[in-house]
């Protein structure tokens, strides 16, 4: 065999495995985007968390979060996923949490089938609702006073086009927790904003503030004389403050290592 017909028959070879290789790449990359994907979630972890916020009332100051993965899984072969979670913290007076997650459960939409499943005597029964789409809602109290709305997505992946992070808050929101900041001596070091849409139109925002380096300690005597004159607050044996208005709701606690103080504030639909 000469060297020009080895050479052609290499670049066949070479050029056929080229086309095969596409040709397989191209068909798993259509595997790929034919599984289901948290964006296709997100409606119903958005319906959840904003009919737990809406069924509350007033009863509870509040603040949500944004999507959060929670654990690692695989919705298919070789495709690596996760369970996706969005929530809600719900402050109210500590005896009372049994009696808002009876709120949140009896204002939930029929189709939910809400339901809370027996406990021992002493322990508060959480509320488990499906809220579609393999999107499971629970409502459990975390502490006194202290109740989270959480609703979990099935195995999924993750958004082809990530979702940014929290929007760049502004406005009285930011107003006012520079001005509670000021109050505990301290500025803000991060500034951030998440948005859940209501089901009737309008938004839930929780704009939240994370201060520079400071002391954390006796929130709520360093508060006191500085709340609103509407402000119903939520008292409570932690070093936290929480309190509501007519359509605010404020939230301000030391960070989990204790050396900043977290504001949220949230609006209410």
């Amino acid at each position: 065999m000469s060297n020009r017909t080895r050479l052609l028959f290499v670049t066949i070879v070479v050029v056929a495995l080229a086309a095969q290789a596409a040709a397989g790449y191209t068909l798993w990359r259509a595997y790929v985007n034919r599984q289901p994907t948290v964006s296709d979630d997100l409606p119903y972890l958005d319906r959840a968390i904003s009919a737990a916020v809406i069924a509350a009332g007033d009863g509870a100051a509040v603040a949500v979060a944004g999507i959060a993965q929670a654990a690692q899984c695989s919705p298919g072969p070789l495709i690596s996923g996760g369970e996706f979670t969005r929530a809600a913290d719900m402050y109210t007076q500590p005896g009372d949490e049994d009696a808002l997650i009876a709120r949140i459960a009896a204002g939930l939409p029929s189709d939910y089938h809400a339901q809370r499943p027996a406990v021992p005597d002493g322990q508060t029964a959480p509320l488990l609702a499906d809220a579609g789409h393999g999107v499971q809602l629970s409502v459990r109290r975390l502490g006194d006073g202290w109740v989270v709305a959480s609703a979990r997505t099935g195995c999924t992946t993750p958004a082809r086009q990530p979702d940014p992070a929290g929007a760049a808050p502004a406005g009285d929101a930011v107003t006012a927790v520079r001005s509670l900041l000021t109050t505990l001596g301290t500025t803000p070091e991060q500034l951030r904003q998440q948005t859940l849409p209501c089901p009737a139109g309008g938004n839930v925002v929780t704009t939240t503030a994370i201060s520079q380096p400071t002391s954390s300690g006796d929130l709520a005597d360093r508060l006191a004389g500085h709340l609103p004159p509407d402000a119903r607050p939520y008292t409570t044996t932690a070093n936290r403050v929480a309190y509501r208005t007519a359509d605010v709701s404020v939230i301000v606690a030391a960070s989990d290592d204790a050396t900043a103080i977290t504001i949220r504030h949230t609006t209410s639909c």
